[in-house]
């Protein structure tokens, strides 16, 4: 009787597998501006640890894996009043992997808080409290250089308010995105 070895092989996107992503980035907000509803144009950074929940599974375009990730990113203004604002968010991932796949598509939802200067400012609305919430969803994809290394681009949406807690709430609606550096471990 034969007998077959079955060979693993491990993927850096393996249940308990870590990521470090740096990211630098930019964000626009899209809203029609006023007095009171200025233009928010911000330059990101942002450091963000993952953990990948499962093994990669399931069958054709959508077979990948969970990651829960902790970002902490800083936001210097550009445009707008003050200085900026910085936060922390958990985030939810789903990445698209494919067997031996150099490039690896994910989409991803956020949630946190921010901390901000910008409430200072009475004369815009945009901003009532020194902490707001953040809310966000975003796609990106990576570039495997190896199983260690990847380069990532995405786009996102950003939300802060403070979820009518504040008289001043009209919140920021932003469009932008990363790019930067992944180590899989």
């Amino acid at each position: 009787m034969k007998s077959y070895k079955e060979t693993v092989v491990e993927t850096p996107f393996d249940k308990g597998k870590m990521e470090f992503q740096l990211g630098v980035g930019a964000f626009t907000s899209f809203q029609p501006t006023s007095d009171t509803r200025p233009k928010f144009t911000d330059g990101d950074v942002s450091l963000r640890l993952g953990r990948m929940l499962y093994t990669p599974s399931g069958d054709g375009c959508l077979r990948g894996n969970l990651e829960f990730l902790v970002e902490a990113f800083g936001a210097g203004l550009i445009e707008g009043p003050k200085t900026g604002y910085a936060g922390v968010a958990l985030m939810l991932r789903y990445n698209f992997v494919q067997p031996g796949a150099k490039w690896v598509p994910y989409v991803q939802i956020q949630g946190g808080g921010v901390y901000n200067d910008i409430y200072k400012d009475n004369e815009q609305r945009v901003f009532g409290r020194s902490v707001e919430f953040d809310l966000g969803a975003g796609l990106g994809i990576r570039y495997l250089f190896s199983d260690a290394l990847a380069f990532f681009i995405e786009a996102d949406y950003r939300h802060v308010s403070s979820a009518g807690t504040s008289d001043r709430n009209l919140g920021l609606n932003s469009a932008g995105g990363f790019l930067g550096l992944s180590w899989l471990y």
